[in-house]
């Protein structure tokens, strides 16, 4: 009997163990693929980590691997946040673990990889075509920023563009500041022809501790 009720503790004491790993949650800010545990090659990357089981001030963050770096840990609730950065990892896997910081008792290890951030440009709004139907161009209401085929969603905004359209019935060229569309460049789209193309040009985009920085023009075909 005595090793019946040691074993169901065993057990017991395993489900625990493991529902304690499970109920942690690691994850780059600023990787758009929450469940990705990927780093951007010279880029922003602050690394989260958040428990159920754990106090965010009960647990250390220790990079196994001389190419990952992180910085000093900031704490807000029950989340621990640090500054990540990838250092010369190729293709290899980047180990990070947390440690019991009482016992320094591995809790959980995973894997991060890393990738190379594309150039930025511009979108209109949901429109990733260079032609559109004239009511979804006018659905549209701003230039955002997009990093082509990359999770890298590092909070970049339009800061300045200039907005030109030109045809046979007439058109504009209108400097603007900001990234949103104005009524009255609404109703130039509505009002030209089908085959008229909307060009957005001198294009400034920005982030937080960022310079400014000029993306490609943007051209989109009414259709």
């Amino acid at each position: 009997m005595s090793r019946f009720i040691l074993f169901i503790a065993l057990c017991v004491s395993s489900l625990c163990a493991r529902a304690q790993t499970d109920s942690i949650y690691i994850s780059n800010k600023w990787c758009s693929g929450k469940d990705t545990l990927l780093l951007f090659n010279a880029g922003n990357n602050v690394i989260q980590v958040y428990s159920k089981a754990f106090k965010s001030s009960d647990i250390i963050l220790k990079p196994l691997d001389k190419t990952l770096r992180i910085g000093k840990p900031e704490i807000k609730g029950d989340t621990t946040s640090v500054l990540a950065m990838p250092y010369h990892p190729g293709n290899k896997p980047m180990r990070l673990s947390i440690l019991n910081r009482k016992t320094k008792k591995v809790i959980k290890t995973v894997n991060f990889l890393s990738d190379d951030i594309p150039a930025p440009i511009a979108h209109l709004g949901k429109i990733q075509t260079p032609e559109a139907l004239r009511k979804d161009i006018l659905a549209q209401q701003a230039l955002k920023v997009v990093f082509p085929q990359s999770l890298y969603n590092y909070p970049y905004v339009v800061k300045q563009y200039t907005f030109n359209i030109h045809h046979a019935k007439g058109g504009a060229t209108v400097p603007v500041i900001g990234y949103y569309l104005a009524k009255g460049m609404l109703d130039e789209i509505k009002n030209a022809p089908a085959g008229t193309v909307i060009e957005f040009t001198g294009i400034k985009a920005t982030c937080p501790q960022c310079v400014t920085r000029d993306l490609p023009d943007l051209k989109i075909k009414i259709k």
